[in-house]
C-alpha cells in the first residue's frame, strides 16, 4: 500500500494534469473558434469585393461602351456629314465610370484581409491598382479638358478631332483592359468558392 504522501502526490498531480489538460482543452475551442469566426468574417469581406467588382465592371463596360460610341462618331463620319458639335458628346467629351473601394478597404481596415488566401489577395490587390490608375487616368484628362475649355470653349475642342479621339480611344482602351481583369478575376473567385 502506497504511503499517504504519496498517494496525496498522485491525487494532486492527477487533479493538476486535468486541471492544465481542462485549460488546454479551453485555449484550443476558443481558437478553433476564433479562427472560425476570423474566416467567416473574411468571406463576407470577400463575397461585399467580389460583389463591388461586379458593380464596378458594369460601370467601367457601360463608360466602354460610350467611349466607344463616341470614337465611332467621330470616325464614321462622311465628309457630306456637318462637323461634330458638343451635344454629339451627351454625357461629355469622356465619362468615366465611378468605381469604388469601399468593401476592399474595409476588409483591409478590419483586418480580414490576413485570412484570406495571398494569391487571392495579391490578384484583388492589382485589379484595385488597375482600379486606381484609371481613376488617375479620369483626373488627368478631366483636368486637361476642363483647361482647354476655359481657353477656347467646347468649340475648340470639338475642332481638335484628332486629340480629342486619341483621348476618347484611351480611355475606351483602358476600359476594355480593366473589364478583362475584372472577368478574369471574378471567374478566379467564383471558382475557388
Amino acid at each position: 500500500m502506497p504511503s499517504p504522501r504519496r498517494q496525496i502526490v498522485t491525487t494532486a498531480l492527477f487533479e493538476a494534469f486535468f486541471v492544465v489538460l481542462g485549460v488546454v482543452l479551453a485555449l484550443a475551442a476558443n481558437e478553433w473558434r476564433q479562427d472560425r469566426a476570423d474566416r467567416a468574417h473574411a468571406d463576407r469581406a470577400l463575397a461585399a469585393i467580389a460583389e463591388e467588382l461586379r458593380s464596378n465592371r458594369e460601370g467601367v463596360l457601360a463608360a466602354g461602351e460610350y467611349h466607344e460610341e463616341r470614337m465611332s462618331r467621330i470616325y464614321g463620319r462622311g465628309p457630306q456629314e456637318p462637323r461634330l458639335e458638343a451635344r454629339d458628346f451627351p454625357r461629355g467629351f469622356i465619362s468615366p465610370a465611378r468605381v469604388f473601394r469601399t468593401a476592399w478597404d474595409t476588409a483591409g481596415e478590419t483586418g480580414a484581409l490576413e485570412h484570406l488566401d495571398y494569391a487571392k489577395v495579391l490578384a484583388l490587390s492589382r485589379v484595385y491598382a488597375s482600379q486606381d490608375r484609371y481613376e488617375h487616368q479620369a483626373r488627368t484628362a478631366g483636368e486637361l479638358i476642363y483647361a482647354e475649355l476655359f481657353r477656347g470653349g467646347t468649340e475648340a475642342i470639338v475642332a481638335n478631332q484628332g486629340n480629342l479621339a486619341m483621348v476618347i480611344g484611351t480611355f475606351a482602351y483602358r476600359e476594355r483592359e480593366l473589364v478583362a481583369e475584372y472577368d478574369s478575376l471574378l471567374v478566379h473567385l467564383e471558382g475557388a468558392r
